[in-house]
């Protein structure tokens, strides 16, 4: 708003600016003064002569200012030479566009209109046709047998570590998907039909084979320095982009045609966070965290298509670690995708998809392993009401999460928020067929207003944090009401506390199926303890 308002100003002013100037020329030819215009060509002249001025002063000045918090040096072999390139081009083109425009805009000044002065017509200059023609092509032949050299160099199959360290990364609205083969070294294959994409195996993986019982999914990429990585790259709706920009790599994925991408990291996170300690915008306190801003660094992959309108959240941690060892023990703590049973999902086609995939959901929420921390939180209350078909969708009944907090004053996840997040996701994924609502509270301490803008900041950046995690943002909904609806007495902090929440309410439910018919669920969910279900007339 604030950015529609500031343009909409700078229009009006140069809007009252031309029709200050209409009227000025209108007022000269009613007192029969005529027009001078060799005077104006004269002033036209001398503004065009300060502009340029002006303008390579400020272009000056912003590199000045800018340079330092630009991204730092590359992360990877081949970026450098990427970057080498990049900066042999812009010397040339900043030659050419300091010369262009300084003798467009001077040209403008020295030969401006005037009654004494007679153009001369100039017709041809062999040598001058000669001279803008062949430097020109020079340089531009030298430039492309640069970048020929430089991209035969990334993308030289022949030359590849065979050794080389493979992930596999998939796309999806809005999500990155990063398979690692585990202790084995490879990749269980994938067949794409509709037997073994579920919902609970979206890529197809085919369990009946030993080799994928040790891959894993990973919340975050991690590389090894020195080692070459190949990422292979795919996605299951539209195009995206893999866009790690510290390591100058950026690759397409595109729906039914595998891509890659190699390329060798070259520092680890610690070591680009010590060389960041020594550049001065590095040091500067981030107001966000009250840090250093090298302490708080990380590598990023980012998408670089407008895949759809939560594109922004697909973001997703990139470590690189010193040795072999490091990564080894970092994939010792990752959990495998395969469970047992497994095999026979795979082959069965003529289950219900919600009863199967609950079902699934079930089995994985009874051994503890995807529903981290479940039977001491609100995520059994949420599936119990979801699936007990007796129960209406209502607007006032709204579940309160138990173990998502925020930095104090802010919208800032704390980052053990993300383990009940992640279940949210798991049921999300259990139960396609149901929406949430996310309301944000807080206690009646402070101004009101701020209160309420706080609420819906953080609400919002709860869904944006599961919309991150993978579940379609048409299915979320978040909203803040600031201090109204209180469950507890604003008089204590305990109370105070429990009013600073984050609450989620169904908004769709399931078509009763094939999972009503069975007690092990009712069984599990018995079992469950914990997590909190109230009343309000919040709308």
């Amino acid at each position: 708003m604030v950015a529609f308002a500031t343009f909409a100003l700078i229009v009006f002013f140069f809007t009252i600016l031309v029709l200050i100037g209409k009227a000025n020329e209108q007022s000269e030819d009613l007192a029969g003064k005529g027009m001078n215009y060799d005077n104006k060509s004269k002033w036209n002249g001398y503004f065009m002569l300060s502009f340029v001025i002006l303008f390579f002063i400020s272009i000056v000045y912003q590199v000045r200012v800018l340079a330092p918090i630009m991204i730092p040096k590359s992360a990877s072999y081949h970026g450098d030479q990427t970057d080498n390139l990049f900066y042999v081009t812009l010397f040339f083109m900043t030659i050419v566009f300091v010369l262009t425009q300084a003798a467009l805009f001077y040209f403008a000044y020295r030969y401006n209109q005037g009654i004494n002065k007679e153009a001369y017509f100039y017709s041809h200059n062999n040598k001058l046709e000669v001279i803008w023609t062949v430097i020109p092509a020079i340089v531009l032949a030298v430039l492309v047998v640069m970048g020929m050299r430089v991209w035969f160099k990334i993308f030289d199959q022949d030359s590849r570590d065979k050794n080389a360290m493979v992930i596999e990364v998939t796309a999806k609205q809005f999500q990155w998907m990063a398979r690692y083969p585990g202790a084995d070294g490879k990749f269980g294959s994938r067949i794409i039909d509709k037997e073994h994409i579920t919902p609970t195996n979206e890529l197809g993986i085919d369990f009946t084979k030993a080799e994928s019982h040790d891959d894993f999914f990973a919340d975050k990429l991690v590389f090894i320095k020195n080692k070459p990585v190949l990422v292979k790259l795919g996605a299951l709706d539209v195009l995206h982009s893999f866009y790690l920009p510290h390591f100058r790599v950026k690759m397409d994925c595109v729906p039914g045609i595998p891509t890659q991408f190699y390329f060798t990291p070259k520092y680890t996170t610690e070591e680009m966070r010590e060389y960041l300690k020594t550049q001065p915008w590095w040091c500067t306190i981030n107001p966000e965290t009250g840090e250093p801003r090298w302490k708080t660094f990380k590598y990023e992959l980012a998408c670089t298509e407008i895949c759809g309108r939560s594109h922004y959240g697909m973001q997703k941690e990139v470590v690189v670690v010193k040795d072999e060892a490091a990564y080894q023990e970092w994939a010792k703590t990752q959990t495998a995708i395969y469970k047992p049973g497994d095999e026979a999902q795979a082959k069965t086609t003529t289950e219900a998809p919600s009863a199967s995939s609950s079902e699934a959901f079930e089995a994985k929420l009874s051994t503890g392993v995807a529903i981290n921390g479940a039977k001491d939180g609100v995520e059994a209350k949420l599936i119990a009401f979801i699936e007990d078909a007796s129960k209406q969708v209502d607007k006032t009944t709204w579940f309160s999460f138990d173990r998502i907090t925020f930095e104090t004053g802010k919208a800032t996840l704390k980052e053990s928020s993300k383990a009940q997040l992640q279940n949210i996701v798991e049921i999300m994924k259990a139960f396609p067929d149901v929406t949430l609502k996310l309301g944000g509270y807080t206690d009646n301490v402070g101004d009101k207003a701020a209160n309420l803008k706080l609420s819906d900041e953080r609400a919002k950046s709860v869904m944006a944090e599961l919309v991150k995690m993978g579940v379609d943002a048409s299915r979320l909904a978040a909203d803040g009401y600031g201090e109204q609806f209180p469950v507890a007495s604003n008089d204590n902090e305990e109370g105070r506390a429990k009013n600073r929440r984050i609450d989620v309410r169904v908004t769709k439910k399931p078509v009763p199926s094939a999972m009503n018919k069975t007690k092990n669920n009712s069984v599990v969910l018995a079992e469950i303890t914990g997590g909190t279900m109230h009343k309000s007339t919040k709308k």
